[in-house]
């Protein structure tokens, strides 16, 4: 205390000034100097000897409450009656209550916003570059900074217009002013009958200053602030002519002239810039200006014991080559993986100084690069290490699920009950539906997809697989009690001609109806129970905000006719500018907030500075807003003073910096990330950097290498290491982990048991019994060829669709699927017609083809009863798609008929295990050839080695039946196989060629069969006559001598017939295993492809190689003659083939 006295001795003889003068004075000093401390006890001593006059103190808005506290806690009273603290709107208050000057309503963001959208909607015609623009969210909050700012610093219309004379009248910079002027003076115009904006109330109180008796002779301190508006210059001003002194205290350091103001490019510019301008003010108001106090004494009174930081406050930003020689200790540099392990890292440094240095929560504040960033994940890990907090931060509602509620039943009915905006709408947890019912109106709702108000009005008749009589009884049910609940809101909001005071209260009454008020006190109670604290805060206040919101709407624009989407627009408009206010800090909480907004109390112990990362500091400065750098440079040039642009934010910036990291006594612990949330790499910040010069023995500690016996745990986090000791048991554990293991099963023996349980986890195999198996699956029955595949994939597949039936949601939409089931449909009827006209497909005329192709075509579509096709233009296409399919397939098929012997003998025929699409035959005396045919639209080839492991076994199964089927009807004949073939139903698209023959043949190419023939001399010629060379329409080319060539897909007739014979045994095996109740998880792998890849029940089977117990089964791939011969020994040993 004795350096104060010591001041306040040596100033006594400046304060004992003559009556009735008034006089400036400047308190200087570096940050931690001792400023407020000094002008406090001033103005404690003064106020003590002269009861009569008034002494205000006047801070920034955030701080009235803190220096209140402070003075009381210095007062020797504990009470402070002459002194009053006041921010600058209190202060209009006060006086204006004085002077009984009605002030008019203020208008806010919100109204401002409102008002803005109003006026550029009327001149939206005239404007010229933000014509189009308005509409859009967020822009008209920037044309309101843009007028806000011609207001704060005084850029009237009169002294637009004469800015605006030194353009080019062709300029954009004309074009933009010419417009935001027009804005302009609508807006003020509209409110100069009823209303006052914030920028203009300091205006309307400077007038009043010379009428007020509070003011007169008093005395006023300015603390805390780091510049002023011309605005508030203006007011201060009229102050100093009217009360005995104003004291200013002022961020300057010693090797600085705090009355020379050269440019905004240093570290205490601002500083200089608001004592020069009060100097300027003073000299022409001819007001004394006392000789400044300057507090420079080095160390700075803060860091008195504390030679570190006070190195780092007299060094930093100033670039003075200065270095710090010892280590540091009271200054940390922490680099972490990620914000989410900085804000960890945080909590457990904070918990540690308050166990180990007794420290208050108070004592320690956190601050932010970027709140955005940060906010949730500190405030999150703070709640874990219960670690009370205050968010120095107001927090938009766009996410409140209220707001969600309002915003969606708006738009519902704006989208006339789309899909998407009618569940958006359930959803929202306000609507008394269960979960259980949203779900299903959601299923019918997709099966038949229901769009439009007039469908919701209509009953539901169609049944869906999953909708019965019963089903839609109850689903009709909930359709009308949602209709009514909507009823009368939809009455008027779809009204041709309606203003925004009939939406506000057709929305009210649907609050009302709805009871809301009540549904969100219990969630109120609800959060207050789980002690969240700050989300309480906010459900108590939003049906206010929201109301309050309304009743704007009503007063600025109540009978304005709108639209419903632009009152959409204007909600949301609104309630981007809403915010939720946040409880003011208890007594004993840690203060986190960002750099610019928050003001930190003088006497913290210790600071955390987090996220020093270049992306965010110094962060994307210039986000131009509607003034660009180069217009701002220009009104500088013009001598207009504006906000400041982003090359003097930086500097600004550092100016924070500065004053934020010289707040603390004793520890400041600074910490960046090295990845973003969403995974890129970040830089340390230029802060880091600079850091490192100043203290070269400064060592950035890597996170990651903290020992667990380093950190600080909760019981939490205690729990993730001992996960992670028994998950990489393998690498051994170390001691620290075996105590902490050791305290864990004392203390928490469940949990220690489930994450061993965990740890050590095994899968052991499920299984049916016989019986279980055979009563699921009921009679042995024939199974189809693709249950047969399914279970040779995966028997736990096979078992969730042939044993549980489980199948996706029905979707009302034109799959892949769909488009193969109706070209299969086009083709057989094709055939069937060619059938009934006796006539071979090559014979028919070009006509009389498209004609049937045509028929079948739409025939088949209209069978397919999904009437999804029809509505809508993609799908109509799609038709016309299928048109050109078939018609190409047709002329292929032809073609490959032309030139062999084989003709069809059946389409689509039916067989115990599936439908053939097509058996083709052809009778050589006393031998009948037999070959089978499946269309496919997909990619499928033929591949021997995944016939062996019984995963393709479809054409050999077909071509059984039809030999079967064959032998009935040839009686006395030998029946062979001739081969099985995929054929795929495509449009090849290839390119030009010189003539029609060669662009037939690269089609046709494209269109070969593939599949395996048997490669006996006489089926290959009546499969094509007088083949040479490769085949463009059968797997199969000819060397030279005419022997097949190596690319030929043949087997060799015997091991053809092994082929066949093993596949009825794989049938066999496959439906005893069945029936044996295999159903463990065990998709194959082979060449890289899983059984898991194609698989619908992926996400729900818990199938994980990682884990105990479960593994692929690996098939081998064998080349074509190591698979006949293992089939061949398969079928001699008459055993199971594996």
């Amino acid at each position: 205390m004795d350096r104060f006295d010591e001041m306040l001795q040596k100033n006594r003889s400046i304060i004992t000034h003559q009556k009735g003068h008034s006089m400036l004075q400047f308190i200087l000093g570096n940050s931690g100097a001792g400023k407020s401390h000094y002008i406090y006890e001033k103005i404690i001593q003064e106020s003590m000897k002269h009861p009569e006059i008034n002494y205000l103190v006047i801070v920034p808005e955030q701080f009235t409450m803190q220096t209140q506290q402070d003075l009381c806690a210095m007062h020797p009273n504990h009470g402070i009656m002459n002194i009053d603290v006041l921010s600058f709107g209190r202060m209009a208050h006060r006086i204006f209550e004085e002077v009984g000057q009605s002030r008019g309503q203020v208008l806010d963001d919100e109204g401002k916003n409102l008002i803005l959208r109003k006026i550029a909607g009327q001149f939206e015609e005239r404007l010229k570059v933000l014509k189009g623009n308005l509409k859009k969210q967020g822009y008209i909050s920037e044309v309101k900074s843009v007028i806000s700012e011609f207001t704060q610093y005084g850029v009237g219309f009169e002294e637009l217009d004469v800015l605006m004379e030194n353009l080019d009248e062709e300029s954009f910079l004309y074009y933009k002013l010419s417009d935001i002027r027009m804005i302009y003076e609508g807006f003020e115009q509209f409110l100069a009958e009823k209303y006052i904006t914030k920028e203009e109330l300091l205006d309307v109180l400077s007038q009043m200053v010379a009428k007020s008796e509070i003011l007169k002779n008093s005395v006023i301190a300015l603390d805390g602030f780091t510049g002023f508006t011309p605005v508030q210059n203006r007011l201060l001003g009229e102050l100093m002519s009217i009360c005995k002194e104003v004291l200013v205290t002022v961020e300057m350091d010693g090797r600085e002239d705090a009355f020379r103001y050269t440019h905004p490019y240093q570290l205490f510019a601002l500083s200089k810039q608001m004592v020069t301008g009060l100097v300027q003010i003073a000299g022409e108001r001819k007001i004394e200006i006392a000789d400044p106090i300057c507090l420079y004494d080095k160390p700075v009174y803060r860091f008195r014991s504390n030679p570190e930081l006070g190195f780092l406050e007299s060094e930093l930003f100033r670039y003075s080559r200065k270095q710090y020689p010892d280590e540091t200790e009271h200054l940390s540099v922490y680099a972490a993986g990620s914000p989410d392990m900085e804000a960890k890292l945080t909590a457990q440094k904070i918990r540690r100084l308050v166990r180990e240095k007794g420290y208050h929560y108070r004592d320690i504040a956190v601050i932010c690069s970027d709140m955005g960033t940060y906010a949730d994940h500190l405030e999150r890990v703070c709640t874990e290490y219960q670690i009370p907090v205050f968010m120095d931060y107001k927090k938009s509602i766009l996410l409140n699920a209220f707001v969600e509620y309002v915003r969606s039943v708006l738009s519902m009915v704006e989208q006339d009950f789309s899909y998407e905006s009618v569940f958006r709408f359930l959803r929202t947890g306000f609507t008394e539906f269960t979960r259980d019912e949203i779900d299903r109106l959601e299923n019918y709702v997709v099966a038949v997809g229901l769009r439009g108000y007039k469908k919701w009005q209509a009953v539901w008749a169609r049944k869906t697989s999953s909708a019965d009589e019963e089903e839609l009884a109850v689903l009709n049910g909930l359709r009308v009690r949602f209709v009514e609940m909507t009823e009368s809101l939809v009455f008027v909001l779809k009204q041709r001609k309606k203003t925004v005071r009939d939406i506000c209260e057709a929305v009210y009454r649907f609050f009302v109806e709805n009871q809301i008020q009540e549904k969100l006190k219990v969630m109120e109670n609800c959060f207050a129970e789980k002690k969240e604290l700050a989300l309480a805060k906010e459900y108590a206040q939003i049906y206010r905000i929201v109301l309050e919101l309304f009743d704007k709407f009503a007063e600025l624009l109540g009978d304005e006719g709108i639209s419903l989407k632009e009152y959409c627009e204007l909600l949301d408009a609104g309630l981007e500018e809403a915010k939720v206010g946040v409880i003011p800090p208890g007594m004993d909480q840690v203060v986190i907030g960002d750099v610019q907004r928050t003001r930190l109390k003088s006497n913290l112990k210790a600071l955390f500075f987090v996220g020093a990362n270049d992306t965010l500091l110094p962060g994307n400065m210039g986000q131009g807003g509607l003034l660009t750098e180069r217009d701002r440079e220009w009104f500088q040039k013009e001598k207009q003073a504006l906000s400041p642009g982003a090359k003097e934010k930086t500097y600004i910036q550092k100016f924070y910096l500065y004053m934020n990291l010289t707040k603390p006594e004793e520890f400041l612990h600074i910490s960046y990330s090295k990845v973003s949330s969403d995974g890129k790499t970040l830089r340390p910040a230029y802060l880091v950097w600079d850091l490192k010069k100043l203290f070269p023995k400064l060592v950035v500690t890597e996170e990651e290498a903290l020992l667990m016996t380093q950190r600080e745990l909760t019981p939490g986090e205690g729990l993730e290491f001992v996960i992670r000791g028994v998950r990489d048991r393998y690498l051994g554990v170390d001691e620290s982990w075996k105590e902490l293991y050791t305290w864990y099963r004392q203390n928490e023996g469940q949990k220690v048991d489930r994450i061993l349980d965990a740890g050590f986890f095994k899968k052991k195999p499920d299984a049916l019994t016989g019986e279980e198996a055979a009563e699921l699956y009921g009679e042995k029955k024939q199974f189809s060829v693709t249950r047969m595949e399914r279970f040779s994939a995966c028997a736990y597949a096979h078992f969730l669709t042939y044993g549980l039936h489980l199948s996706d949601r029905e979707r009302y939409e034109f799959e892949a699927m769909d488009l193969g089931n109706i070209a299969h449909q086009s083709m057989e009827r094709f055939a069937r017609k060619a059938q009934e006209k006796r006539m071979s497909w090559p014979k028919l005329e070009e006509v009389q083809r498209d004609a049937m192709i045509e028929e079948s075509v739409e025939e088949s579509i209209k069978d397919y009863g999904n009437t999804v096709l029809y509505s809508t233009a993609r799908n109509e296409y799609m038709i016309v798609r299928i048109k050109q399919l078939i018609r190409r397939s047709v002329w292929a098929l032809t073609r490959q008929m032309e030139k062999g012997d084989f003709e069809p003998s059946g389409y689509e025929m039916n067989f115990g295990s599936g439908k053939i699409d097509r058996v083709d035959t052809c009778e050589d005396e006393d031998v009948v050839y037999v070959k089978v045919t499946d269309y496919k639209t997909g990619m499928k080839s033929f591949d021997i080695v995944a016939l062996y492991h019984g995963l393709q076994m479809q054409l050999p199964v077909y071509l059984n039946a039809a030999l079967e089927l064959e032998e009935r009807r040839a009686s006395g004949k030998t029946v062979e196989p001739a081969g099985i073939f995929y054929y795929r139903i495509k449009d090849p698209i290839v390119d030009r060629e010189k003539d029609d023959h060669a662009l037939e043949e690269k089609i046709l190419k494209e269109l070969r069969l593939d599949g395996m023939i048997n490669a006996k001399e006489e089926v290959i010629e009546h499969l094509e006559h007088q083949l040479s060379g490769t085949s463009v329409l059968n797997p199969i080319g000819k060397n030279k001598d005419g022997s097949l060539n190596r690319y030929s897909k043949v087997l060799p007739p015997e091991a053809f017939a092994a082929m066949l014979s093993y596949t009825k045994k794989k049938e066999a095996q496959v439906k005893r295993q069945i029936y044996a109740g295999e159903v463990q998880a065990n998709p194959y792998e082979l060449n890289g492809s899983t059984g898991c890849d194609y698989c619908a029940y992926r996400d729900i089977c818990g199938f994980d190689p990682r884990l105990d117990g479960y593994a692929y089964r690996s098939l081998e791939k064998y080349s074509k003659e190591e698979v006949i011969r293992r089939m061949e020994e398969e079928i001699e040993n008459r055993e199971e083939p594996s």
